[in-house]
């Protein structure tokens, strides 16, 4: 028997679990909905019925990517505790004459989660940063992209550049799903824009 110290941790170790965390206002959370509440959404959407099919852990990984990139996006109103890890829940939001407390997530806001996460699990190289190794989709002009830390930055447009890109102002998910505006309504605010320069950073 080898009597190196290493053998057993090697024969033990197991992947780490990727875990959804959708803790309201919690400093470690990392989606906006449950799991359950995900798949009620998802069974009412286009393409729904495979991501409910999938693997637990990949849903989850899905739903976290998802959440990740709507971090990216402005939202009205203000962040309930200073602690909590993600943009949502918010106070104060006003949307279509409804306006947001900490008691809870906009069902729109979810919505777009389900709706990204189902994208994602059938085509992840359509996000910026996907499988095709580039950092945004054909047509845009990102020059920093950080993941980890959620920070996006984009150079100025030229009037040329601005006038054959509808969308070249909007942050790089919109520029990829640009149905997320309308899916997000009026919860999201200052997520577009032409000819200018652009900086997202979590607050």
């Amino acid at each position: 028997m080898d009597g190196s110290p290493h053998r057993d941790c090697l024969m033990t170790a197991a992947p780490m679990a990727v875990t959804l965390d959708a803790t309201l206002s919690g400093s470690t959370s990392n989606s906006y909905i449950t799991m359950a509440t995900a798949v009620q959404i998802a069974a009412n959407m286009p393409g729904g019925g495979d991501w409910i099919a999938a693997d637990e852990e990949l849903r989850n990984l899905s739903l976290i990517q998802a959440t990740r990139w709507l971090e990216t996006l402005n939202y009205k109103g203000d962040r309930c505790k200073a602690s909590q890890r993600l943009k949502w829940p918010r106070s104060g939001a006003v949307c279509d004459g409804v306006t947001s407390d900490c008691s809870g997530i906009p069902y729109r806001v979810q919505e777009s989660e389900v709706a990204l996460a189902i994208q994602y699990q059938k085509s992840p190289s359509k996000f910026p940063g996907g499988g095709s190794g580039s950092s945004a989709p054909t047509g845009t002009y990102v020059k920093r992209q950080k993941l980890d830390v959620l920070e996006i930055e984009y150079d100025e447009f030229s009037n040329a550049e601005a006038s054959s890109c509808d969308t070249c102002g909007d942050p790089a998910i919109i520029q990829a799903f640009p149905w997320l505006v309308d899916l997000l309504g009026c919860w999201a605010s200052g997520n577009s824009g032409s000819n200018k320069e652009i900086r997202l950073y979590r607050n």
